[in-house]
């Protein structure tokens, strides 16, 4: 009981920021579902593309680490151009983020996604990693 007394700020804190997140990528999941729909993408519900999301994004998060910092490592070591880090990070990103896609689809029964519209939703959400090429 004296945990939570004394820790009652922090788990307050914990909650209010894990809801945030959840919430938004309970978005980006619909979106990204609505994306792949019109590339053969099925599901039962729409808690099973919440939880598809969810899920892949944890899978896939030790693969995009690597994904998003060898090619800054490469470009800040002179072994590379900046273009070719970022073709390099596209690549990479696209890659893990649709490695975590296929795991995930291969697991869950409600869900069914051709390879080209995991393909193409995770070449559109490594987009929004370029702009950390734009600093360097």
């Amino acid at each position: 009981m004296d945990f939570f007394k004394n820790n009652k700020e922090k788990l307050i804190t914990f909650i209010v920021c894990g809801t945030i997140f959840v919430a938004v990528l309970s978005v980006i999941a619909l979106l990204s579902g609505v994306i792949m729909r019109l590339f053969g993408f099925r599901y039962q519900s729409i808690w099973s593309i919440i939880l598809f999301f969810i899920i892949a994004t944890v899978v896939s998060y030790p693969i995009n680490l690597i994904a998003g910092g060898l090619p800054k490592a490469l470009y800040k070591l002179k072994r590379i151009s900046k273009n070719i880090a970022i073709i390099l990070y596209l690549a990479l990103d696209t890659i893990a983020t649709c490695f975590g896609l296929l795991i995930v689809d291969y697991c869950m029964s409600t869900i069914a996604a051709s390879d080209l519209s995991k393909l193409v939703i995770s070449f559109i959400l490594a987009l929004p990693g370029i702009d950390d090429f734009k600093n360097m």
